[in-house]
């Protein structure tokens, strides 16, 4: 029986790419680099900040010390002016409210920094609860390492087995494959649903509702205590 929902971020709950972008060009004109167009930008999120970097400066200018920098930078900008654009797709806030009210354990796995994170979750969705937010932080791996998702199981106090893992990429495919959750895409995030089918989805939704239809009658029991 499925007893928790752990979700992705960017791309599943809230769409962040025009953030991400604006943030991103203004970073590298400072450095005098070109900017990107929001679809390059799209195509280089979702494996981590220094991967993103990776991708969007010029080829011959990548060395461990660039991305550093520009990742540091890129961080630093964003969780100061990461939120101007952002805002949750529609029906996510219903849904995790009545999954919140449904005492239905839930937690966050992203790759965006740790503190970005947490900031955007309590701005979007302070009034639900999660058992964890975990995200990017020093000297811990990225989805879809299967050791970014063990203490999160462990706050929620479940087995990957009876978990859903819901996201709109790859990696979020790869991470519930890797740790034996069960994968479900999301049709409205920054990568094609057949992508998605490529790399282990068993589900694919259009719409949040559809999640409630996969966890079935026996997860959803109103309970005061909870």
């Amino acid at each position: 029986m499925i007893e928790a929902v752990i979700f992705d971020l960017d791309g599943t709950l809230l769409y962040t790419l025009e953030d991400i972008c604006d943030v991103v060009n203004s970073v590298l004109q400072s450095n005098e680099m070109p900017g990107k167009s929001i679809d390059d930008v799209k195509h280089a999120v979702g494996r981590g900040i220094e991967e993103l970097v990776r991708e969007v400066i010029p080829a011959g200018r990548v060395t461990d010390e660039s991305v550093e920098k520009l990742s540091d930078q890129i961080r630093k900008l964003y969780l100061e002016q990461g939120s101007v654009k952002t805002r949750p797709y529609p029906g996510i806030t219903e849904l995790l409210e009545r999954l919140h009210t449904e005492c239905v354990p839930m937690a966050v796995l992203t790759n965006k920094h740790q503190l970005s994170a947490e900031k955007q979750v309590e701005k979007y969705f302070g009034g639900v609860s999660f058992a964890a937010v975990s995200g990017d932080r020093e000297d811990y791996p990225l989805k879809p390492s299967p050791i970014a998702v063990i203490p999160v199981l462990e706050k929620l106090g479940v087995l990957a087995g009876n978990t859903l893992m819901v996201g709109d990429s790859d990696v979020d495919m790869i991470t519930a494959v890797n740790t034996g959750m069960i994968p479900v895409g999301v049709s409205w995030g920054f990568r094609d649903t057949s992508l998605l089918l490529d790399h282990g989805a068993e589900y694919i939704v259009e719409s949040p509702m559809e999640i409630i239809n996969i966890l079935g009658p026996g997860i959803l029991k109103p309970d005061p205590k909870c």
